[in-house]
């Protein structure tokens, strides 16, 4: 099921993630002058229990497919071509400065376009190597069917084309919820329960449980951390450890 098709679509057009917030960027470098701030920028998640829908949906089910990151967020901010706004490649001469997503990065790199040389080398925004290249890093796609059962609210992925080894984690994006508290781990509050492992194949399947049951005004997203640490109940640094690499609406 595409995501498109859902009419979450109109809540994720308000501001998941701040995509709405990502100004016109150029390619090969970014202004060195700070944009001005988004209207809903991307807030770590607050320490406090998520917050889940007060009248659940007992045996609710469905399946959604995860969307590259890139590919919704460039969609949702008109930006073409295609660009990652948080991973990096090398582009000599280029300015230091702030890129979609208020994300502060070194000179001499800038955002990733989509679908260019497989093989180039990706690089986080503080300038440092990711050890992934462009290619391996567009493969992840896969499917999450969410339930909610006996009060809590249950999701199982199945995705392919991850990192292999790599540290991921899975997150809540409470769309009505600006600021602290915006994103929220798919699990326990310490976010020790959300976070998995790609096999060797890059492939993974985890089961992710929350108490309470969402409502349609709240996604998924799988978060790459390329540091290979679990980041508890935050995901982590913007573009220096935190990646976000899919996403979807919960069906």
């Amino acid at each position: 099921m595409s995501f498109t098709q859902k009419s979450t679509v109109r809540g994720l057009r308000a501001g998941l993630l701040a995509v709405g917030a990502a100004a016109a960027v150029v390619v090969a470098g970014c202004s060195t002058q700070a944009p001005s701030p988004p209207a809903v920028a991307p807030t770590p998640a607050s320490t406090s229990p998520s917050t889940a829908a007060s009248t659940p949906s007992a045996g609710t089910t469905g399946t959604a497919t995860y969307q590259l990151h890139m590919d919704f967020f460039s969609h949702e901010s008109k930006i073409s071509p295609v660009i990652d706004p948080q991973v990096f490649l090398a582009a000599p001469g280029a300015p230091a400065g702030t890129g979609p997503q208020n994300i502060k990065h070194v000179a001499g790199i800038a955002p990733t376009p989509k679908a260019g040389d497989a093989s180039t080398p990706l690089l986080a925004a503080d300038g440092t190597a990711l050890t992934i290249t462009r290619g391996a890093w567009e493969k992840a796609a896969g499917t999450v069917a969410a339930s909610c059962t006996n009060g809590s609210e249950q999701a199982i992925s199945h995705l392919t084309g991850l990192i292999p080894g790599g540290s991921y984690s899975t997150f809540v994006v409470h769309l009505d919820v600006q600021g602290a508290g915006r994103f929220t781990p798919w699990g326990d509050t310490q976010g020790s329960t959300n976070n998995f492992t790609a096999d060797t194949t890059g492939t993974a399947s985890p089961t992710n449980t929350v108490p309470g049951c969402f409502t349609n005004r709240a996604a998924v997203v799988i978060i790459w951390h390329s540091d290979g640490q679990p980041h508890g109940p935050t995901p982590g640094e913007l573009g220096v450890s935190w990646h976000n690499s899919l996403i979807t609406p919960l069906p």
